[in-house]
């Protein structure tokens, strides 16, 4: 790989892992087109830290008070009545029922979803999917259900939709934050518990395949510099990350997560016809 295969790659997945467009899809599909075989893990792994750092920044102050509240509920230093219906010990617990959810449901059907990855046609089929489950976010009426309304089936639900959401294709923000709407969740509330969501099931999806991996960065540095491929990917993927993040949050505020379906539409399509004829 060279150096403007990692920048391209690094774009691509700091913009696609936030925007409801499926970067596990986009990536497949710049992968074949680049003509690239199969990426190190390792290299998956940096991307990936990268666009978690970038939710850190956005919601560092929420992440901030959640830690200081379970801090504070489990030690008895406050009151934990007050403590509980601020709703974030509960968030934080609905957030780890729908961890657990994905990665138990990820390990049963890992090797099933794995081979999807190998067929770039199936993204196509799969992006025109995530666009039919955003657009019909624009007839869900913002019923304003903080967590404390919600019940424990809702991060069920939503841990499912993560599950779901590792096929190529299938947009994660795009599935969890359309299923936490459909559920009756207020909109900001609804894309902050998927970001939130995204850290530990991102982190622990690559720090699995990271174990399971056998090469380093060395193995796709071509005899470039593998820690400036390192730094510029996990750079770039953070920068791009935080803007994607910033902007997705301005047009779900706005109630307008739909306008994506529009993409995913068109970029479904033109994929797909591309593939066809190049194949």
């Amino acid at each position: 790989m060279s150096l403007i295969d990692v920048a391209i790659l690094s774009i691509v997945q700091g913009v696609t892992e936030f925007l409801p467009i499926s970067s596990s899809g986009h990536l497949v599909l710049t992968q074949t087109f680049l003509r690239l075989k199969e990426v190190p893990i390792i290299f998956d792994l940096v991307l990936h830290l990268g666009t978690a750092c970038a939710t850190v920044l956005v919601f560092y102050r929420l992440i901030g008070e959640i830690l200081r509240d379970i801090l504070l509920w489990l030690t008895g230093k406050g009151e934990r009545k007050e403590i509980s219906r601020k709703g974030t010990v509960r968030l934080a617990v609905y957030i780890v029922i729908s961890t657990a959810v994905t990665g138990v449901l990820g390990l049963l059907f890992r090797d099933t979803i794995k081979e999807f990855f190998y067929r770039p046609l199936a993204v196509s089929l799969f992006l025109f999917l995530t666009g039919i489950v955003l657009f019909i976010t624009r007839f869900v009426q913002d019923r304003g259900k903080q967590i404390s309304e919600m019940g424990f089936h809702a991060p069920l639900i939503i841990g499912c939709a993560q599950t779901f959401a590792m096929l190529p294709g299938i947009s994660r923000s795009g599935t969890t934050i359309s299923a936490g709407l459909y559920l009756g969740m207020e909109r900001s509330l609804s894309g902050s518990f998927s970001f939130l969501l995204s850290i530990p099931s991102i982190l622990g999806a690559s720090l699995v395949e990271f174990i399971q991996a056998n090469g380093g960065m060395q193995s796709i540095s071509g005899g470039q510099n593998p820690l400036l491929l390192t730094i510029s990917g996990f750079s770039l993927s953070l920068l791009t990350g935080y803007g994607a993040l910033r902007l997705l949050l301005s047009f779900l505020g706005r109630g307008k997560l739909y306008i994506f379906s529009y993409y995913c539409f068109t970029a479904a399509i033109a994929i797909g016809f591309l593939l066809l004829a190049y194949s």
